[in-house]
């Protein structure tokens, strides 16, 4: 969309929206560390378990589940930051709260629900997304 005087949000919002998805940002940078730290702790632990006799498989299968899923929740967080990181390009570029499927403004409620989205609710209602 060009910059024209028809988008849908003033500086001021954006602004706003810029603000909401720094702190969000921070918020998912902390906790992906946290799992990353509880990551790398499970594994110090493996190391010790494992040289002792009465480790049971149980733990062994719990262990390996629980890594599992750290590993899973990293990658989510790592793409939640990536999709903010593109929705604060898109503030710069003023492309930021147009949906990218129909080139509509997309809401302010659903911005401030979903700050990071690409795509408005008509947009994931007609089927034209499946993400976000």
């Amino acid at each position: 969309m060009s910059h024209t005087s028809r988008y849908p949000f003033t500086e001021e919002e954006l602004k706003h929206f810029k603000k909401v998805l720094l702190e969000k940002r921070n918020d998912a940078a902390e906790r992906l560390e946290e799992v990353r730290n509880a990551q790398t702790n499970l594994g110090e632990a493996d190391d010790a378990d494992y040289s002792s006799l009465a480790h049971h498989m149980a733990d062994v299968g719990s262990e390996e589940q629980e890594s599992e899923m750290n590993y899973l929740q990293i990658e989510r967080v790592r793409e939640y930051i990536i999709h903010i990181n593109h929705a604060l390009e898109r503030i710069e570029n003023k492309t930021y709260g147009i949906c990218q499927a129909t080139g509509k403004p997309i809401s302010k409620e659903r911005l401030e629900a979903v700050p990071h989205t690409r795509y408005s609710i008509e947009a994931k209602q007609k089927g034209l997304v499946k993400d976000q």
